[in-house]
């Protein structure tokens, strides 16, 4: 058996929390998707004492932000369904950015030959590695971790994995952008979209500008608990992805046409995109 050390605290925490949550949902009987890397994580750290510490939080925000598991639901299955739409259409290159303990390359139906690279941390991506070894978990695609920091220079350390940029490309961006600040998300944006061929794909999330306000003080206090602090938020995702030249759809995370008949609290409040590259930017 592979050694699993959990992350420290911090971003790397929200990982793990996140997981849990996609656990939840896999338990319900109507589960919008099942995710065995979550019940592996939890599986393998269950005498950790980090995980003890995720799951007060858990606990408070439950007790302070009700919708947060339901939110996560349909964020995930979002995510999954513009994923398979882009694959099934052709792609073969998806780029996960702060991958976490995404489980997509162990249990989504993915077609032969899809390439898909995760741009972590060193911490994360280790975690990440052993993780899957430790559970058996067969591959639906030919995974590759990436270590890097995306404020730095992640897009070098892709190519060096043998990510093709005259190839296109499905980008996700889940669960990232709020712990960034907004000249960092600037350039994180303009990256990518340099290493985007025509016919790519971008879906991210991102959170409204009210929860920097009163309004979400209570999910930015478990957030702040977990060693790691939102910094940018915005309202403007359509506009400011197509100054970047992609042509955008943008839904709250409480919209009914996103939910598959699941309500969504207001909290937390978050924006959900998919984009379509209109023109690259070198």
């Amino acid at each position: 058996m592979v050694d699993v050390k959990a992350p420290s605290v911090g971003v790397g925490q929200t990982a793990l929390f996140t997981a849990w949550m996609r656990q939840l949902e896999s338990e319900r009987p109507d589960a919008l998707f099942r995710d065995p890397l979550a019940a592996a994580m939890l599986s393998v750290l269950s005498e950790d004492p980090v995980l003890a510490d995720v799951a007060e939080v858990i606990k408070q925000t439950h007790n302070s932000a009700r919708g947060f598991p339901a939110y996560f639901a349909v964020r995930t299955r979002f995510f999954d369904d513009e994923i398979l739409a882009g694959v099934r259409g052709g792609i073969r290159q998806v780029v996960t950015l702060a991958a976490g303990v995404d489980g997509r390359t162990v249990r989504l139906d993915l077609p032969a030959g899809t390439r898909w690279f995760e741009v972590e941390l060193p911490e994360m991506t280790m975690f990440k590695d052993a993780l899957i070894e430790n559970s058996g978990l067969p591959l639906t695609c030919e995974r590759l971790g990436v270590v890097a920091d995306l404020r730095e220079d992640w897009q070098s350390a892709l190519r060096t994995a043998g990510f093709d940029p005259g190839q296109p490309t499905v980008w996700l961006i889940e669960g990232l952008l709020m712990y960034l600040n907004d000249t960092a998300g600037e350039a994180l944006i303009a990256g990518l979209t340099e290493l985007s061929a025509p016919g790519s794909r971008l879906m991210l999330e991102h959170l409204k500008a009210a929860m920097l306000e009163e309004e979400g003080r209570p999910v930015r206090e478990r957030v702040e608990e977990q060693g790691a602090k939102w910094l940018s938020a915005r309202d403007d995702l359509a506009e400011w992805l197509g100054s970047h030249g992609w042509r955008t759809q943008v839904y709250a995370g409480d919209d009914a046409r996103i939910g598959h008949g699941r309500t969504v609290a207001p909290l937390p409040a978050c924006w959900l995109a998919t984009a379509a590259l209109t023109r690259q930017e070198r």
